[in-house]
């Protein structure tokens, strides 16, 4: 558990280092993006604004090459030291933006100078960053530096205007606005994500207490399952064995010994099928043709199926081949085939088929004439145990489900009305090309005799 906490700490930590890694590129990005912007309006209003000065083309190329070596270095060289890349990064961008903006507005060559724009940025950035003392005092000098370039331009150029410090007063004002703005929507934002971030652990702690609940609660009805099941034949099997000892007659004693074999036979069908549904196995795949197994599948169940009265069907494209483990496709069919004749009335038909549905799809599936399944059974049909019938095990159908997954597939239960019951295998990118000689074929009707 320790462990674990530790683990998640320093994820949350990278996490959030690299999220300030790329908050400098995005300022980065921005400062870059903002000095192209000042350029090409200084440009367009030139005639209003005069050409700008040698030291301010200077000022502005030296940096946007400083920028530039800034992207390159955050995005090749911080990773290794995030932490230490991103403070340094942070204090060193602040300063140096403002410093910037402070030289070109001074060298722009006039007391309202667009140059000073530059100054926003590392006030957003410092109410981003910092608590609400630290962006006033980045504000503040912000501030006296737009105040002291008017002062600078008119001690160069008498005599002041009074104007041009109310608009400095004004842009002040401004630098305000926007920083406490700022400062308070990420203040939200990061209380929101901070109650976020706690409803999400709440969430997983409650997650993993109803998982684990639900497994104790799945392997408490395993147990009692297994215990009623073993439990019966058992039983049986003790009460035969007293009753034919102590009873004197041959007739009875024969009777009580076949059902104490009959119910040992349960039993060992039992163990069987839950170490199937257990332990599973891994599908060998082999090229099978689909209209043989379920020609050997039908057979299978042929004496049966006359004993009960219902015919059985098969419909397949002869030359349908799938890439299958033929001898657990067989034993899901039979499971399928087995309920089938259990709930197809006398006089029934039951369907076994294989169609394509899509390109490389396959869907194998089982239809039989009966009573439509009660929807309180549908949704546990494929539940370990769950059965509707006297002596079932309520394997079955989770036996099929295992299959079909070891196969990437499914089990669905596709139709359910009154005289039409169908459950269907879907088999994703089984289907092979056609036609090959039989020869060649895994599976076969051949292969299986």
């Amino acid at each position: 558990m320790r462990q674990d906490t530790d683990y998640q700490l320093a994820l949350h930590r990278k996490k959030r280092l690299d999220s300030l890694l790329h908050h400098e590129t995005a300022l980065v990005l921005l400062n870059l993006a903002v000095i192209a912007a000042l350029l090409l309006v200084h440009t367009f209003f030139m005639s209003l604004l005069g050409p700008p000065s040698r030291l301010l083309v200077m000022a502005l190329t030296i940096r946007f090459l400083l920028l530039l070596a800034e992207l390159r270095w955050l995005q090749r060289y911080a990773g290794a030291r995030q932490e230490q890349a991103a403070f340094w990064h942070f204090h060193y961008s602040i300063w140096t933006n403002i410093g910037f903006a402070f030289l070109a507005s001074f060298l722009g060559g006039a007391a309202d100078s667009h140059y000073s724009v530059l100054m926003v940025l590392p006030i957003i950035a410092a109410a981003a960053r910092l608590n609400l003392p630290g962006t006033l005092g980045i504000v503040g000098v912000a501030i006296t530096l737009t105040i002291l370039e008017v002062w600078l331009f008119f001690r160069q150029h008498p005599p002041a205007e009074s104007s041009e410090y109310f608009e400095a007063a004004t842009v002040s004002l401004i630098f305000l606005v926007v920083a406490l703005v700022v400062w308070a929507l990420i203040r939200n934002l990061k209380l929101e994500e901070q109650k976020l971030r706690e409803s999400l652990v709440a969430q997983e702690h409650l997650q993993e207490k109803l998982v684990t609940e639900e497994k104790l609660a799945a392997i408490g009805r395993l147990s009692s399952a297994i215990a009623h099941e073993i439990r019966n034949p058992v039983a049986m099997i003790s009460s035969s064995l007293v009753m034919g000892q102590r009873s004197q007659d041959a007739a009875l004693k024969e009777e009580m010994f076949a059902i104490a074999a009959q119910e040992a036979s349960r039993l060992e069908a039992f163990t069987t099928e839950f170490l199937t549904y257990a332990h599973g196995k891994e599908p060998v795949r082999k090229l099978t043709l689909i209209a043989a197994t379920l020609g050997y599948v039908a057979s299978l169940v042929k004496a049966r199926a006359e004993e009960l009265r219902v015919t059985i069907c098969t419909t397949c494209d002869e030359t349908l081949q799938a890439q299958l483990d033929d001898f657990q496709v067989q034993q899901a069919l039979l499971n399928l085939l087995t309920n089938a004749l259990d709930a197809t009335p006398p006089g029934g038909t039951i369907t076994l088929g294989a169609v394509v549905v899509v390109p490389n799809i396959l869907q194998i599936f089982v239809e039989n004439q009966g009573e439509r399944i009660a929807e309180d059974a549908e949704a546990h049909l494929f539940e370990p145990f769950f059965t509707t019938k006297k002596k079932g095990t309520g394997l079955g159908l989770p036996i099929v489900r295992n299959i079909a997954h070891a196969h990437q597939g499914s089990v669905e239960l596709t139709m359910n009305q009154s005289g039409r019951v169908r459950f269907t295998m879907i088999f994703p990118a089984a289907v092979t090309l056609l036609t090959k000689p039989k020869g060649e074929l895994n599976g076969s009707h051949s292969d299986r005799r």
